[in-house]
């Protein structure tokens, strides 16, 4: 661990110590004194390594900054003219004039097409990359030239400006695949790409006055003259001789007013076609909740859906198909619609081993399988009647059906327990809908208006076949086979509604204020019943009702104020809300609970810019959590074979405040980076889960024959639970052909809870603790646009400690490379080699390495020999903890598999 850390500082301590610094400024002029505009100027030291990189201005003027009593060459560009090489030797302030001398060379007309293209420009706020000079020749999709870009991050499809996500990325001006960004980024074929416009101060909202937190970057795609109006994509056929089989169409169709885009895939080797963000982008539900203006302190109740596919199952059976259109008529209308469906079928076996607090372990050998089917829906509308208002409408539909069967063989202390088969038929319906209406007051101001509306329902039905009793909170008795049935139908309902208002005054071109007024209401119904051999099972054994049937009415009216204010480079956000909360509910046995009260949630926001490229950020803000109608019935839901929950009628909201600070420096010229966080979490009685162990006999002789059962409630906490989160993003390019990035992230979380254990007489006082740290290190070489080469390592540490400690450590060199060999025959490999520790001790060891071949065999063919874990690597090891154990889960993967792919672009 030290060692890693030395070598990082190693690495780094040169890039954060430096000399005096001196100003190199010059002047571009042609050979009769003219100056020359947009001409790039490259400074490199004796190390021939990159020290700055800036375009002259509309006078022929740049300026640099850089260390004293150096020497350095600089290199100047400009198409007509011949390049130019200066040495300077800087030991002061200098200001330089240069002279360009017209090209004499005879060249063709294409290689002066070629000499034309400069790789990046600056046009105002606006810095525009050519494509073709940042390609090496292994790019696929439009993300693995958003790779290469300098002042651009990719993160799994995600593009990220000094830190922050950029959301709108359009094509020709125009918002296409419904503004899933990550899934453009990952289908728009490569070679359709001419140009990259990063717009630095792009505002989203027309409308917005000059200091709201509406300017952000984003990114608008050109495409090559000749696919402008085109349909365009590619068709892959591939498998092998036995088991699988590859088969994907993408087509998208561009033109002046519409765009259309159709993608089907099916695969049978855990290809990762769209995973749970694409789903999530355009499923509604409680995140949309968060845009500009809305409050919404309830708990979510609903579960997580599951989306996508598992990459990680030793067999697996995926179908996606996509579909899209988006339709602009006219610059005041735009409609665009999205569809979705996706089939998962899974097998795979597991082993989860779990140690618990009581010194007792546990051991579950599982076979798995999972059906997925899901399919969501978009329509988006947008309307702006006039130069002053704008009208949006949204409606998101989202349905998923999973059904789970899982076999299991249960081991207490190596000691055989019983079998288990479980199966969960989850089936989630969800629509939602939003209306907005935002319109521009007078010159400076402006008024929004948003009505939201969501329906969700949600029935994860439990069965379970076991061969032992597993339950002893009622009286569960065997079937005419000696088997103990028992089936669990559950649904709950949410209907939510948010009506609110926006409204900002601009005072000055100083200073902002901003009123928010709305409210909310959501509707739930929870029901629960639970049946023994199909009998309704109506009340526990200690007297609790089995059946749950909670109505919960929830409402929330609030206000808020926040004043913004700029001095200088200085901004300030600061403000307060006033929220009325007010919570009824109606449970199955006749009782009632009615809460209301009054809270004040002060915020801040302040942010200094030392330049435009360095600046820090830091956050203040209070926020309620309320309980939701599952969290307040105390009647038994069966969560699995191994536990049971009650919530608790008593539960009140949660105070949670949030602190933050963020620092980030991006120069996308010195190729130099820096985004650091640290943020703080602090919850006053927070709902937390309290659970007792107990003895379930399975042989009333004999005392030594048992089983475990849980039993989880909630409650509110007595003692503050803290977290602290940091995160470090480094990145520098040191010459043309190599750069380097780290990243580091690490978590601590401290709270309190309750549990009683088997050799407990009454429930005992836990202090949980974690820490949990991540770093990566990454070295990336390029040759010659030949070959371009990943190398780097990968450690995590994760130390738990409840009433029991366990450590584990993780790591993971790895390498990759992507090597044109010629310009038809494209070679691409990774490998990577896993060791993981728990306590010291090695649990687990895996090499991965993945290799292929593509063969460009005509003009628009291709053809690719894929092989996939090379190396019959086939389990993986996962750690998670909790209160009350700790589980290692080993996982079957998919062993070795060859493919051979044929693809034909269109």
């Amino acid at each position: 661990m030290n060692k890693l850390l030395y070598l990082i500082l190693f690495q780094f301590s040169f890039v954060t110590i430096y000399a005096q610094d001196c100003k190199l400024k010059g002047t571009v002029l042609n050979e009769i004194g003219i100056p020359i505009s947009d001409a790039s100027v490259s400074v490199f030291d004796s190390k021939n390594e990159g020290k700055g990189f800036v375009f002259t201005n509309s006078v022929g003027e740049f300026e640099l900054t850089l260390p004293c009593d150096q020497s350095y060459e600089i290199e100047i560009e400009q198409p007509g003219y011949e390049t130019l090489i200066k040495k300077v030797e800087l030991n002061g302030n200098k200001n330089e004039k240069i002279k360009l001398v017209k090209g004499t060379e005879s060249i063709s007309l294409q290689e002066t097409i070629i000499k034309a293209q400069q790789a990046i420009k600056i046009k105002g706020d606006t810095v525009e990359y050519d494509a073709d000079s940042f390609k090496v020749g292994n790019e696929e999709v439009l993300e693995d030239i958003l790779k290469k870009l300098p002042g651009i991050e990719v993160e799994n499809g995600k593009v990220y400006h000094k830190g922050k996500e950029i959301t709108t990325i359009t094509v020709g001006g125009r918002e296409v695949l419904g503004g899933n960004t990550k899934l453009l980024n990952k289908n728009l074929p490569s070679d359709a790409v001419s140009k990259i416009q990063l717009n630095t101060k792009f505002k989203s909202n027309p409308f917005a006055s000059s200091l709201q937190e509406d300017e952000q970057a984003s990114l608008n795609i050109e495409l090559k003259d000749n696919m402008k109006q085109l349909v365009f994509g590619n068709a892959t056929l591939g498998g092998d001789a036995d088991e699988h089989a590859d088969a994907q169409l993408k087509t998208f169709y561009f033109s002046e007013k519409m765009d259309a885009t159709v993608i089907t895939d099916f695969n049978t080797y855990g290809k990762e076609v769209f995973d749970r963000e694409d789903y999530f982008s355009f499923f509604g539900g409680f995140s949309e909740f968060s845009a500009e203006g809305s409050i919404y302190s309830l708990r979510g109740g609903n579960s997580a859906l599951n989306f996508g596919s598992n990459t990680n199952a030793a067999e697996m059976n995926t179908f996606n198909g996509a579909a899209h259109f988006g339709y602009e008529p006219n610059k005041k209308v735009k409609v665009s619609g999205f569809g979705l469906i996706n089939t998962n079928n899974i097998r795979y076996k597991s082993i989860a081993e779990r140690k618990y607090n009581d010194g007792f372990t546990e051991k579950d050998e599982s076979e798995n399988k999972n059906n997925l089917l899901s399919a969501m829906g978009r329509l988006r509308i947008d309307w702006n009647p006039n130069d002053k208002g704008q009208v949006k409408y949204r409606l998101n539909f989202n349905y998923t059906g999973n059904d789970d069967e899982q076999g299991v063989n249960r081991f207490r202390n190596d000691e055989f327990v019983g079998f288990n088969k479980n199966i969960t038929d989850r089936k989630n319906y969800s629509i939602s809908q939003t209306l907005s209406y935002v319109r521009k007051v007078k010159r400076d101001h402006n008024i929004g208006f948003y009505l939201r509306h969501q329906y969700q329902q949600e029935t994860p039905n439990l069965f379970m076949d076991s061969e032992e009793k597993i339950f002893n909170i009622f009286n569960s008795s065997p079937s005419n086979s000696g088997r103990y049935l028992i089936n669990q139908d559950q649904e709950y309902t949410t209907n939510t509604f948010q009506l609110y208002m926006v409204y900002n005054h601009l005072i000055n071109n100083t200073t902002n204020l901003k009123l928010k007024v709305g409210t909310n209401f959501s509707m739930q119904d929870f029901n629960n019943k639970i049946y023994d051999q199909d009998i309704l099972v109506m009340q526990s054994l200690n007297g609790t009702n089995m059946v749950s049937k909670t109505d919960f009415d929830y409402n929330e009216t609030f206000a808020d104020a926040t004043l913004t204010k700029k001095i200088g480079k200085f901004q300030a956000d600061l403000g307060a809300g006033i929220s009325y909360f007010n919570e009824k509910a109606n449970f199955v046995d006749g009782k009632s609970i009615n809460f209301d009260e009054t809270k004040v949630l002060p915020h801040a926001n302040l942010k200094y810019n030392f330049n435009n490229a360095t600046s820090i950020f830091a956050n203040y803000n209070q926020a309620y959590s309320y309980p939701h109608a599952k969290d307040l019935t105390d009647s038994y839901v069966l969560q699995n074979y191994r536990s049971v929950f009650r919530g608790n009628n008593d539960l009140r909201q949660a105070l949670t405040h949030t602190t933050s600070l963020n620092f980030s420096h991006f120069n996308s010229f010195t190729f130099f980076n820096v985004f650091a966080n640290l943020s703080y979490t602090q919850r006053e009685r927070s709902i937390q889960t309290v659970s007792r162990m107990d003895k379930l006999f399975l042989d009333p002789t004999d005392e030594s024959k048992f089983t475990i059962t849980q039993e989880n409630n909630l409650i509110n906490s007595d003692y503050e639970e803290n977290s602290y989160n940091a995160s470090l993003n480094i990145g520098k390019r040191f010459f043309k052909w190599y750069n380097i990035r780290f990243n580091a992230n690490a978590s601590w979380s401290d709270y309190y809870t309750y549990t009683k254990g088997l050799n407990d007489t009454d429930f005992v006082q836990i202090n949980n603790k974690s820490f949990n740290q991540n770093y990566t290190l990454t070295n990336t070489f390029t040759f010659k646009k030949k070959v371009e080469l990943k190398a780097g390592l990968n450690a995590s540490f994760n130390k738990f400690q409840s009433r029991v400690e366990q450590e584990f450590a993780n790591w993971r060199p790895f390498g990759d490379i992507a090597w044109s060999v010629t310009d038809k025959l494209l070679l691409q490999s990774d490998f990577s080699y896993r060791l993981q520790y728990r306590d010291g001790d090695r649990i687990n060891e895996g090499k991965e390495w993945n290799a292929s071949i593509r063969y460009n065999a005509f003009k628009k063919t291709y053809i690719t020999l894929v092989g996939g874990n090379l190396l019959g690597n086939n389990v993986i090891v996962n750690n998670s903890f909790n209160d009350n154990y700790i589980q290692t889960t080993t996982t079957d993967v998919l062993g070795r598999y060859f493919l051979v792919n044929l693809r034909y672009k269109f």
